[in-house]
């Protein structure tokens, strides 16, 4: 699905440059203004417009955010995009698109928290397999039987011990452990590389 809006900030479609200072425009005066005709391609530029408080907040917060380069920019897409939504011969079709747009984005993030637990599952069988094949010996071949029963029943009671007590109510608790172990890494170098 494409947006009606493009992205870049220097496309005719916005109508102004992320750069053009609004301020400059002149204002006209009270009444109807007839506008000369111009062409498709041919800049509108807007006065200014006064955003209050929660649009206020929301404007500032995507441009700290880095979804718009400007203020300006910003204004102008969402008016841009406000036309568009107000000319659409369905809008509830449009309004179905964005919640499914919404759900999509959603659904991609649980995807990556679910590959974020994959991951860390991997690494932690990877260590475990190479530690095991590195400080386990095989087993002679006479004593092949024993170590096989042994084996089987240490696995018992391995599988005992996780179900008893590997979890913290439905979730693993070595994953919530390397998860807050990571954290703490992550954090410690990030305050080390802003020094």
């Amino acid at each position: 699905m494409s947006s009606p809006v493009p992205e870049g900030g220097n496309s005719p479609a916005m109508g102004v440059p992320p750069s053009a200072p609004l301020r400059r425009a002149k204002l006209p005066s009270a009444g109807p203004v007839a506008l000369p005709s111009a062409g498709p391609d041919k800049p509108v530029y807007a006065s200014s417009v006064k955003l209050v408080g929660p649009y206020a907040q929301r404007i500032r917060d995507e441009v700290r955010q880095g979804q718009a380069r400007s203020i300006n920019q910003l204004v102008a897409k969402y008016a841009v995009l406000g036309m568009e939504l107000s000319r659409a011969p369905d809008a509830s079709l449009r309004a179905l698109e964005m919640r499914l747009l919404g759900a999509q984005e959603k659904l991609l993030d649980r995807i990556d928290g679910v590959q974020a637990e994959l991951d860390t599952l991997t690494a932690m069988f990877d260590l475990f397999t190479k530690l095991m094949l590195l400080h386990l010996p095989e087993p002679v071949l006479d004593e092949a039987e024993a170590v096989q029963s042994s084996a089987l029943t240490r696995y018992e009671r391995f599988l005992k011990q996780v179900a008893a007590q590997g979890f913290d109510g439905n979730r693993p608790r070595a994953l919530r452990r390397i998860a807050k172990l990571l954290t703490e890494r992550l954090n410690a170098e990030a305050k080390e590389a802003g020094r």
